[in-house]
């Protein structure tokens, strides 16, 4: 199907601002959907300036995955202008004290990061799932009580990260598809069957025991992840759990962030038309403008076409149309449907330009 002009039917598009209005009386939904990647927590017991250098440290790191981002001396010159950054922050009590809450000014961030030529990752990131297997001496067991210093840890590194990630249940039928020895001999078959019932986009495995080979003692910790259908490896030793889980979220953070960071380009004006099979409702077109509107990379969305059996959509795009269908891995309403058969009568059409980019059918959560 070619799509020489985006030309949506007026008195539709009307409709769908009247519901704009109806529905999204402000920014605020889509300031939501951002604000855990842009806001920090920081210690009270400091002065302002400092908590809000922090709060700007924080998040420079986690938009970018990069722990080592601050050493760049554009960056760290800004640190003294990070007031300028803060939006709103409030004062919050903590287990670890008191604490200071602040909320950054994102479109600011992605500004900084685009004048640095920096890639940015934005909220498009993939939920990993985490098999922990403990061996102390001859035995192994599953890392799954709440109160383990383990998980805790894991779940405070990755949360400073904003990485989806979903833990086990460990119940019966968890147990009776894999054990701890499956898991430490690295029986993907076994773990990619428990895991299926999940519908995550990655597995991860790790193994964690004693490091023996460190004067001060410690731990050693050895991450499988499943990508592409390869295994990736990484081996990581500290001398505390909160320590080894924060340098394995940092490590994680920083491969994932090579793969899906976005740099974007301000004078780029490319167009993509999508073509969404699915949309019942009016309500349903609405909710599927404003997901692709806040997708980084994003300028413009426009409706082209909507009718019962399918509904056009046309992004004007600062990034490629790969890393757009890379993004959109993540919607979770989306299935992206088979390319056109090169032997159908429509491909000759489908592979010239202005034409539908892909097509995805759509399903409500």
């Amino acid at each position: 199907m070619v799509v020489t002009k985006w030309q949506g039917l007026q008195a539709f598009q009307r409709l769908v601002v009247l519901l704009l209005v109806v529905l999204l009386p402000s920014s605020a939904l889509q300031a939501a959907a951002r604000s855990s990647l842009y806001q920090a927590e920081v210690s009270a017991e400091q002065t302002q300036q400092q908590w809000q250098r922090e709060a700007l440290q924080q998040v420079l790191i986690r938009v970018t995955g990069q722990p080592d981002i601050m050493q760049q001396p554009q960056l760290r010159s800004e640190l003294a202008n990070a007031a300028s950054y803060v939006k709103q922050f409030e004062a919050v009590r903590t287990d670890h004290g008191n604490s200071v809450r602040v909320l950054l000014d994102a479109q600011r961030i992605q500004q900084l990061l685009r004048q640095q030529q920096i890639p940015i990752w934005g909220g498009q990131r993939p939920e990993l799932l985490f098999w922990i297997v403990e061996q102390q001496g001859a035995e192994r067991q599953f890392v799954r009580q709440s109160d383990s210093v383990w998980l805790q840890s894991l779940q405070e590194a990755l949360t400073a990260q904003a990485l989806p990630y979903t833990l086990p249940l460990y119940d019966i039928d968890d147990l009776l598809n894999l054990t701890e020895t499956d898991v430490w001999a690295g029986f993907w078959q076994q773990i990619e069957q428990a895991s299926s019932r999940y519908r995550v986009h990655q597995i991860v495995v790790l193994l964690l025991e004693a490091a023996g080979n460190t004067e001060a003692g410690g731990w050693k910790l050895t991450a499988l992840r499943q990508h592409d259908g390869n295994i990736l490896r990484d081996e990581l030793e500290a001398t505390s759990e909160q320590q080894l889980m924060q340098q394995y979220a940092d490590r994680l953070s920083q491969q994932l962030a090579q793969q899906y960071a976005i740099l974007l380009t301000p004078n780029m004006q490319q167009q993509a038309v999508l073509q969404i099979n699915g949309l019942k409702s009016l309500a349903d077109v609405v909710t599927l403008e404003r997901r692709f509107s806040e997708l980084l990379g994003v300028s413009r969305v426009q409706i082209v076409r909507h009718a019962p059996a399918e509904t056009l959509f046309g992004l004007t795009l600062q990034m490629s149309e790969e890393q757009l269908l890379q993004s959109l891995v993540f919607e979770p309403n989306l299935t992206r449907r088979p390319a056109a058969d090169p032997w159908s009568s429509d491909y000759a059409t489908a592979t010239t330009p202005q034409t539908v980019l892909a097509e995805f059918d759509y399903s409500k959560p």
